[in-house]
């Protein structure tokens, strides 16, 4: 598959919204150091990422619920 889009160590094949649960699970390779992320119930979408870039991803994330909660506690309300 060519990827659509290459440039400083990101490759994009395509662009990917999950609005809804859907299945997860994950792999990971000792001998790579990296993790593979499966999403979807035929896993539709792969992420592969180092040990730093998902340390970097899942910190990312964390801020982002964090984020999201804040506005659902002040009852959806903006700062």
């Amino acid at each position: 598959m060519m990827p659509l889009y290459h440039e400083s160590g990101v490759s994009v094949e395509s662009w990917v919204e999950m609005t809804a649960r859907v299945p997860m699970h994950y792999e990971c390779d000792t001998e790579s150091d990296q993790a593979t992320l499966f999403f979807g119930q035929h896993n539709n979408y792969v992420l592969v990422l180092n040990h730093d870039n998902l340390a970097q991803v899942i910190s990312l994330g964390t801020k982002a619920i964090c984020e999201l909660e804040a506005f659902h506690d002040r009852g959806g309300i903006e700062e």
